[in-house]
């Protein structure tokens, strides 16, 4: 009999183990897809992919502009701090900053024409102003 209870016990407690953890991975999940605000259209997306991303990425060339802008990470930041990282790619965007000079000298291909400037600049105030409503 006394087995039986242990047995039973064991049992319970883990059935409401594996509930608790399956609820909490749902529960980040939900959390994470609710504070997307951030989509990337395939003209804008093909252009971060061949301008910004191998810089701008887990894997990319530079520690410094890792810890400036991580593309992939900005989906998952709160609301006003998405808005804030729109902002500054935008003023970026109209200073001309990026890519860097020198990043331009030794790779002239990562230049932005004016058309994708212009392309990301909208982008960002547009998505900008919609996450501010």
């Amino acid at each position: 009999m006394k087995t039986f209870i242990k047995i039973s016990l064991l049992l319970i407690f883990t059935v409401a183990f594996f509930v608790r953890a399956r609820y909490s991975d749902h529960a980040k999940d939900v959390s994470i897809r609710q504070q997307v605000g951030i989509t990337f259209p395939a003209d804008v997306k093909a252009v971060i992919d061949n301008k910004c991303y191998g810089c701008h990425s887990k894997d990319g060339r530079s520690e410094e502009a890792k810890q400036d802008m991580m593309w992939d990470s900005i989906p998952l930041y709160p609301k006003e701090r998405q808005i804030a990282v729109l902002d500054d790619i935008s003023e970026v965007l109209k200073k001309g900053k990026m890519p860097p000079e020198k990043m331009i000298e030794m790779h002239p291909e990562a230049a932005l024409s004016k058309e994708q400037v212009a392309l990301l600049k909208n982008w960002a105030e547009t998505t900008g102003d919609d996450l501010m409503k």
